[in-house]
């Protein structure tokens, strides 16, 4: 009898952990601005993609741009961060803005979360200002869900959805 309990809280054990969803990515305001934190499974997938990464920090873009992506979203952004489940399957996913070690360009990566977290490049601009960025991430109201845009303060959007294995643009604005 004894052996027949034990067994069955076995199995009752295993069955919660087997229905257990991945850790979530998550913004934080902290004093110095936003942090985005990963998930350890979603940062190793993060790094395979993108080894030294570095997110653009909320004290390089421009001084107008949070002002203008507060306006827009109706409230404060990370600018360089965005989190959403932007491939339907009811986890929480990143994107995340920034430079690689030996690129001087800008690139945009999106970290799927799952039992198996996968990273993929989105966009990459290979002229952007260093000291002075104008193009930060956005989930403004209005937009599908499931999409995320990146804004080329002042000129234009581009609006990214997620169609199955990769983000496809649309641009929108001049």
């Amino acid at each position: 009898m004894k052996r027949v309990h034990c067994s069955l809280a076995l199995a009752i054990a295993l069955a919660a952990c087997a229905g257990k969803k991945p850790d979530s990515p998550r913004l934080e305001f902290t004093d110095v601005g936003f942090a985005l934190h990963l998930p350890p499974a979603m940062q190793r997938a993060a790094d395979s993609l993108a080894p030294g990464f570095k997110v653009v920090r909320t004290d390089k873009f421009r001084s107008d741009v949070p002002q203008l992506a507060a306006q827009d979203a109706g409230g404060m952004q990370a600018l360089f961060a965005t989190i959403a489940d932007f491939d339907g399957d009811g986890t929480p996913d990143a994107i995340e803005e920034g430079t690689v070690p030996g690129d001087s360009a800008l690139h945009v990566i999106a970290i799927m979360n799952g039992a198996k977290p996968r990273a993929m490049n989105v966009v990459r601009y290979p002229l952007y200002d260093a000291d002075a960025v104008g193009l930060y991430l956005s989930l403004p109201k209005g937009i599908a869900k499931g999409t995320f845009q990146v804004v080329d303060y002042p000129d234009s959007s581009t609006v990214y959805r997620y169609n199955g294995t990769q983000f496809v643009g649309t641009k929108i604005g001049n």
